[in-house]
Order: structure tokens, then C-alpha cells, then sequence
């Protein structure tokens, strides 16, 4: 569960337990709560009561849904259950006492309420710090619910003039418990100083506030942060702690688990000093840590990314390398030689002597009978024109 809806859960569990426990209380005592006399005054205080306790009880609820397992939640109850039991007989019984010593002075009697309803808050605020032994839980819930049961007294007195006794009761205690929901949900996400958020794995989006000394995850119910399902793959019963130091600091430890832990990439092989934006991953499961008050800073982790694969398309397209050829060398340097004398210029060969033009020949024309004079392939006859 994130912190926003931390909130959300927290105002409406307390609205919607205050409504409820009026409801139940409201039926067999209306007959005789408006009356005025020792009758009417005990249901009032067994009323407001009764709905304290609800209230505490669905406030505690909603503290404890990041974690939904039944004997957490059932323990968590229990304790909202008895902080608002003391709160409720404590801000009611001094109420209703100083109420009716000034209940003649209209600015006293209002007070009265709101002193009552504060103190409510203050006994229902208290429990969650108590439940998990946090002294800073403790006091941001005695801030929430005293701010809550404050305002909720605030408004009290106005909303009993503009409605009727029944539907004033209603609505005043409906207010009382989304205000005291709302201001504790707010005082512990406001004031917190270290929480750890889900980033990926097993139900991603969670978000945790870091009370404890020790803050353990893993698939095991008594985890303070449970993985389980597909996010238990790699992931052992208590796999993981978190350790707060006296001087504010948080230590990462693995609990040498056969798959080990992860700080931003890293193996963890001894406790580790957290520092805020950190991310710490075991199995399939990515969580980050946060704190408001920086411890220093870490050098960023430069991770390599692998050179990803040519298709074997590109490779079959691409055409062959081109051979490389070796730049021929200049061979080493001869001794210098004198040069030799130049050799004679050779004669140049005599010309083949022309052949004699052949004799010319006479005969008869075979045409035609006259007679031709010339060489053999020249002969021309002068009357019927033929060569020969």
C-alpha cells in the first residue's frame, strides 16, 4: 500500500468504524440518551465509548494493510481496540466532569467537548507507536490524533445547532473518526524519516514506512516486508535485514541466502550502509530505499551494456571483405657501384631488298578472244570488260 492511500485507508476505516459503532449504540439508547439525568450522561459516556474503540480499531487496521496477514492485522486491532478503550474513558469521563461543573458558561462547556475529543484522539493516536515499540510513531500518532480529535470537537458545537440530536451525534462522531484517521495517516507520512518502496516483483507500487530497528523481508509471514507467489521465486523465508543504527544510518545485511543480494547491481558480502535512492534486488524483486535525512552520496554504477547481436540477414546481405593488401616495402639500400660504361649503339639491320615487279603477259581474252596485256590478277579487257 502506498503512503497516500495510507491516508485514504485511514480516514475512511475510522469514518466508517465511528458510523458503524454509532449505529450499534444508537438503536437500544435513543430512547433514553436525550433525557437529562445520571441515565442519560452514563449512555452518553458508554456511546462515545464504544465508538472510540471502533475508531481505534480501524485506524490500526489501515496501518496494518501494507502487510495484510491475519494474525498481524488481528494484533494491530486488538491494540487500536485498547487505545481507543483509555482514550474513550479518559476523554469522556473528564469531559463529562468538566462539563457539568461549566456547563452554565457557554465558552467553557464548548471547551469541554473539544478537551474531551482531543483526548480521544491523543489515546487512539498512541497505539500504533506502542504496537511496534517506535517512539517516533508514538509521537507522530499523539500529533495526528490530537490535531484530528481536535478539530473534530471544533465542530461539534455548530453542526448540534443546525441538526437534530440524533443526526448531530451521527454526524460529529463520523467526523471524529475521518479526522482522526486523516491526521494520523498524515502525521506518519509527513514526519516520516526512512521508507522503502516496491519497485518491481511481487505486488510493485508498495510502499513502507521504516519504524523498527530491524526491518526483515522475505516470504516468512513474521517478515516485516512479505514477497511471496511469483515474487518468491530466488527468494528465501528471511532473506534480507535492515538494521537502524544509533546514529540514524540503515544497514543492508543478507542473510546468507543461496542467491545473495543485490545493492544497485552489486553483491552484498557485508553489512552495507544505505544511502538514500539506493536499490536493493533479491530474486525477482526490486526494492528502493529512501531517507530524509542524507547520509552522503554513492558514485554512480556504470553498468556495460552487451553488444547486441547483427541478424544473421545483415550478414548474408553484406558483401565480402575486401582483402588487405600488405604495402610492399622498399628493399634496404645497395652499396653505391660506379655505373658502367654505355655499350655501343648495335647497327641497325639492313632493309630487305623489294621484289621486282613481274614481267607483264599477253594472251587472249577468254570471252571474248582479243587480246589483253598486264600481270597476272591485273589483266583488263578493253572490249568486254573483264578482269583476270
Amino acid at each position: 500500500m502506498s503512503l497516500f492511500r495510507l491516508i485514504v485507508w485511514s480516514c475512511l476505516l475510522g469514518g466508517w468504524a465511528a458510523f458503524a459503532s454509532w449505529l450499534i449504540t444508537e438503536l437500544p439508547f435513543h430512547y433514553w440518551i436525550d433525557e437529562v439525568g445520571k441515565l442519560a450522561t452514563f449512555l452518553a459516556i458508554v456511546m462515545a465509548t464504544v465508538v472510540s474503540i471502533a475508531i481505534g480499531g480501524g485506524v490500526s487496521l489501515a496501518s496494518g494493510l501494507t502487510n495484510p496477514q491475519f494474525f498481524n492485522l488481528a494484533k494491530r486491532t486488538a491494540f487500536g481496540f485498547a487505545g481507543g478503550l483509555i482514550g474513550g474513558l479518559i476523554g469522556t469521563l473528564l469531559g463529562t466532569c468538566i462539563f457539568s461543573i461549566f456547563q452554565d458558561i457557554k465558552v467553557l462547556g464548548f471547551m469541554t467537548r473539544v478537551i474531551g475529543w482531543t483526548l480521544i484522539g491523543l489515546g487512539i493516536g498512541v497505539t500504533e507507536g506502542l504496537f511496534e515499540r517506535n517512539f517516533k510513531k508514538v509521537r507522530n500518532g499523539l500529533i495526528g490524533g490530537g490535531l484530528g480529535g481536535f478539530f473534530a470537537g471544533v465542530f461539534f458545537v455548530p453542526i448540534s445547532l443546525l441538526a437534530s440530536s440524533m443526526s448531530s451525534r451521527a454526524l460529529s462522531f463520523v467526523l471524529l473518526g475521518l479526522f482522526i484517521g486523516f491526521f494520523i495517516g498524515l502525521a506518519q507520512v509527513i514526519l516520516k524519516e526512512a521508507w522503502l518502496t516496491v519497485e518491481g516483483g511481487f505486488r510493485a507500487g508498495r510502499q513502507m514506512i521504516l519504524g523498527n530497528d530491524v526491518i526483515t523481508m522475505g516470504t516468512s509471514e513474521k517478515s516485516s516486508l512479505i514477497f511471496i507467489a511469483f515474487g518468491a521465486k530466488g527468494v528465501e523465508p528471511t532473506h534480507l535485514k535492515i538494521t537502524r543504527q544509533p546514529d540514524g544510518r540503515y544497514l543492508l545485511e543478507d542473510n546468507q541466502s543461496r542467491n545473495g543480494t543485490l545493492l544497485n547491481g552489486k553483491p552484498v558480502t557485508a553489512p552495507t550502509p544505505l544511502i538514500d535512492g539506493d536499490a536493493i534486488q533479491f530474486g525477482v524483486n526490486v526494492v528502493r530505499f529512501n531517507e530524509r535525512a542524507k547520509h552522503g552520496e554513492r558514485p554512480p554504477v556504470f553498468i556495460q551494456q552487451p553488444a547486441q547481436a547483427i541478424p544473421a540477414e545483415a550478414i548474408k546481405a553484406a558483401p565480402p571483405p575486401s582483402p588487405v593488401r600488405a604495402a610492399p616495402t622498399a628493399p634496404p639500400p645497395a652499396a653505391i657501384q660506379p655505373a658502367p660504361p654505355p655499350a655501343p649503339p648495335k647497327p641497325a639491320p639492313a632493309a630487305a631488298p623489294k621484289p621486282a615487279p613481274a614481267p607483264p603477259q599477253e594472251g587472249p581474252c577468254p570471252s571474248c578472244g582479243k587480246k589483253v596485256v598486264g600481270i597476272p590478277g591485273q589483266r583488263f579487257c578493253k572490249s568486254c570488260f573483264q578482269t583476270f
